[in-house]
């Protein structure tokens, strides 16, 4: 039962950078609208900010399946 624990946590952390990544590109677009002439470097450090984003996501991806498939709670 642990382990069912463990991945709801995991899918709370998901969800919570699901949220973030959408945040941050509407921030982004919303710089973008307000000064379109930095369109390069908002676009340049917005993709930089969801890809590591992305990368927590992917190291909870990897725990829950290491806690689904591999890890058994006594």
């Amino acid at each position: 039962i642990m382990n069912f624990i463990g991945l709801a946590i995991a899918c709370v952390g998901m969800s919570i950078v699901g949220l973030a990544e959408g945040l941050a590109v509407a921030k982004g677009m919303e710089g973008i609208g307000r000064n379109p002439s930095a369109t390069n470097q908002i676009r340049s450090s917005m993709i930089i900010g969801v890809a590591l984003i992305e990368t927590v996501a992917i190291y909870i991806l990897v725990i829950a399946i290491l806690m689904a498939f591999v890890i058994k709670a006594a």
